[in-house]
């Protein structure tokens, strides 16, 4: 009777393992579909967790990461934003109504965390600051007590991370905000990467959002295009598809010169959107694709075609940015062309372009940029 009980016990504790790791493997599978712009395998998957537990939050989760990653694809592109937030509020339904049970379930609390923290994302990529405020305190105070609930959740860490990087860098990028940051808790930019290389490490299903996060720091905020470089490699060696992967590697290549590999990417990404491959084929990843052909090009001395390119992506420009809100990538291509022609030796056609830059936003001291230009080509 007692061996009987051992292999009911043993039979119990493998199906429950089993269980588990089908589950996980759900999981990652579906997270692999996203990176992959594969959204309605991702969806499929994550549904089937839903219809399995509808109680259970993962799968609203994870759905709303996936709306949230066809936002982050074309941030300029606003027609999913309603969906996305349908969608993070049935999450935040889903997870109160388990924190209502048991106010001490700590994955329940992480997701909680998770999905208001990336609303407050998206609503810094709109602009709504004081909502955006919010959601970053009120995600902040539930990743940080998942964490003390359960410290053995690498994937916690990512928000932790996030934060500790994020206040450090912009309190000291920007002293005057820290009266408004100043009931929030302090940052540390070391321990924030710290804590986002282990996710990236050791995480479960927070990976390879760490590893974006780090590419995105080191490439923008560091200006540490090697440090970019590998963290992109990694990216698009397991995602080549991934156009905002492939613009991670692409701009870590002109940061470190490497304008012939440069052009070898971006050319493929061209390909990819002729070809009309989810995720290249919009005006907003062409114009910066042109746009940074036509550097490259003029880094490597043909500048017939660099041109040809930035001519291009002055054509897109036209369409995609309006009259004061003109992108860096408008102006600079603008630039950039009366380079070329000062370069040419129609020093006419270049102050043609560089009193077109001095009537547009100034971007990164374009306007002082282009007046410096424009004097000593008068000269």
């Amino acid at each position: 009777m007692r061996n009987i009980h051992k292999i009911l016990v043993f039979a119990l504790l493998i199906s429950t393992v089993t269980f588990s790791q089908s589950r996980d493997e759900k999981i990652l599978k579906g997270i692999d579909h996203v990176y992959k712009l594969e959204f309605d395998s991702a969806n499929t998957i994550f549904q089937t967790l839903i219809d399995e537990d509808p109680k259970d939050p993962t799968g609203y989760f994870f759905q709303s990461m996936t709306e949230w990653w066809k936002i982050y694809l074309n941030k300029d592109d606003r027609s999913n934003d309603d969906n996305y937030l349908s969608k993070v509020d049935r999450c935040i339904k889903v997870c109160e109504e388990r924190l209502d049970e048991n106010e001490n379930n700590d994955w329940a609390t992480f997701l909680l965390g998770g999905v208001i923290g990336y609303r407050g994302f998206m609503n810094v990529m709109r602009d709504n600051w004081l909502k955006a405020i919010d959601d970053g305190k009120q995600g902040l105070n539930l990743i940080q007590k998942s964490y003390e609930l359960n410290p053995s959740n690498k994937d916690a860490i990512l928000g932790l991370g996030i934060y500790n990087y994020a206040v450090d860098y912009v309190v000291d990028r920007y002293p005057f905000l820290k009266a408004v940051l100043f009931f929030f808790p302090k940052g540390n930019k070391e321990l924030g990467l710290t804590q986002l290389r282990d996710c990236a490490d050791n995480g479960k299903y927070s990976k390879t959002e760490a590893t974006v996060t780090l590419a995105y720091i080191h490439l923008s905020y560091e200006k540490n295009y090697m440090e970019a470089l590998r963290y992109a490699q990694k990216l698009t060696a397991i995602y080549p598809n991934n156009p905002v992967f492939e613009r991670f590697l692409g701009k870590c290549y002109v940061g470190l010169n490497n304008y012939h590999m440069g052009i070898t990417l971006y050319s493929g990404m061209l390909a990819k959107a002729d070809s009309n491959r989810t995720g290249y084929n919009n005006n907003y990843i062409r114009r910066e694709v042109n746009y940074y052909l036509g550097v490259c090009y003029s880094r490597t001395g043909s500048l017939d075609e660099a041109l040809k390119q930035y001519g291009t992506a002055n054509e897109i420009c036209r369409i995609t940015d309006k009259p004061g809100e003109e992108s860096p990538y408008y102006v600079f291509s603008i630039l950039g062309t009366g380079v070329i022609y000062e370069q040419k030796g129609n020093k006419p056609e270049a102050i043609k372009y560089y009193d077109m830059v001095l009537n547009m936003r100034d971007v990164e001291n374009s306007k002082e940029t282009a007046q410096k230009f424009k004097d000593n080509a008068l000269k």
